[in-house]
């Protein structure tokens, strides 16, 4: 995180937030107030996130400002089946499981969005709906989908909050570029984050 320093002589410390999604999370018991105490339910923020990048001329994503938009989808964890699941479930995909990565392997998976929920390689419906609809973004603003893969994050690499997670990357001239990452909170509430990250060039 990017430390700043606040008043005339600088005396007190802060700092510069790095995702835009904590807000959301503060005012949770208002939004859930709000619809009434039902779930599910979404929230979303957009606003400027900032991190102190170590070599910000490393790469395309290597930037210390982003302009990040983050919807935040909030399910009963006993329940995450999703009422919208049967319009996409026929959606192919490109995966990257953890299993094959573990395995020193980059072999994609190519299968329906359907079928990844239903062998549990995705987690759940709602999940899998996410997915599938980011999917469906990328290839609306003109991203070539062969070049377009969702890879799951393995367990070392995964936040601990988090049953399931996956990033979608797209392979530019430079190198794989994650640009969403939809993660499924493990305990308690269950939370579905989609973050969206441009660059501020």
């Amino acid at each position: 995180m990017f430390d700043t320093s606040i008043g005339p002589a600088g005396g007190q410390k802060a700092f510069l937030r790095p995702e835009t999604a904590q807000g959301q999370f503060l005012n949770f018991n208002k939004l859930l107030e709000f619809n009434n105490a039902r779930m599910p339910f979404a929230s979303a923020s957009i606003g400027k996130s900032f991190r102190n990048e170590i070599s910000p001329r490393q790469g395309l994503i290597r930037v210390r400002e982003f302009l990040m938009a983050e919807i935040e989808h909030y399910v009963d964890p006993k329940q995450k089946k999703h009422p919208r699941f049967l319009e996409i479930k026929e959606l192919k995909c490109k995966f990257l499981p953890k299993g094959v990565q573990e395995a020193g392997k980059k072999d994609l998976t190519e299968m329906t969005v359907g079928e990844a929920v239903a062998t549990k390689m995705v987690d759940n419906e709602t999940l899998g709906y996410f997915l599938a609809r980011i999917w469906q973004f990328l290839e609306k603003i003109g991203c070539d989908m062969t070049r377009v893969r969702f890879r799951q994050h393995m367990n070392n690499e995964m936040a601990h909050y988090a049953s399931d997670c996956w990033d979608a990357e797209i392979h530019n001239s430079y190198v794989l570029t994650p640009s969403e990452m939809v993660i499924d909170d493990r305990d308690g509430l269950s939370v579905l984050g989609v973050r969206i990250e441009v660059l501020m060039i």
